[in-house]
């Protein structure tokens, strides 16, 4: 079922606390949009819903994935790994095998054929400068 739900960035909220009740017991959420669409935002707030503060929740892009064991919170950004004998591609594997984990994963294409059936997939385009449309399948 795909649903389609257009957003502003104050009420993003409602978006992240959507997502986290279908991911609050485990399972895999992928972020796809262009550069600035707010993925790593969307990521922060869902977060914030396992009171993680939002200060410690960073950008992945550099390090590829940032984990938050206590809380089986684990957030990934692929847009920078080029090929699949990535170090980072085998610890996200890893982390697949718990269904307990919440893993976010940006730029995911890499990693689409290993990914669990029941993936939540979020597409995120912008409208304009302070509205978002995010597709979930």
């Amino acid at each position: 079922m795909t649903q389609k739900k257009t957003y502003s960035l104050k009420n993003i909220g409602e978006i992240s606390e959507f997502l986290f009740q279908k991911l609050k017991n485990g399972g895999v959420l992928t972020l796809t949009g262009d550069l600035g669409a707010g993925k790593t935002t969307l990521a922060k707030e869902i977060g914030k819903s396992l009171q993680i503060d939002e200060k410690e929740i960073k950008s992945p892009t550099y390090t590829y994935l940032r984990r938050y064991p206590e809380k089986k919170f684990f957030h990934a950004d692929l847009y920078r790994i080029k090929n699949e004998d990535q170090i980072a591609i085998f610890e996200i594997i890893e982390l697949l095998e718990n269904p307990k984990n919440i893993i976010i994963i940006e730029w995911p294409e890499i990693l689409e054929e290993i990914l669990p059936e029941n993936t939540i997939k979020a597409k995120i385009r912008i409208l304009d400068e302070h509205k978002r449309e995010i597709e979930i399948t």
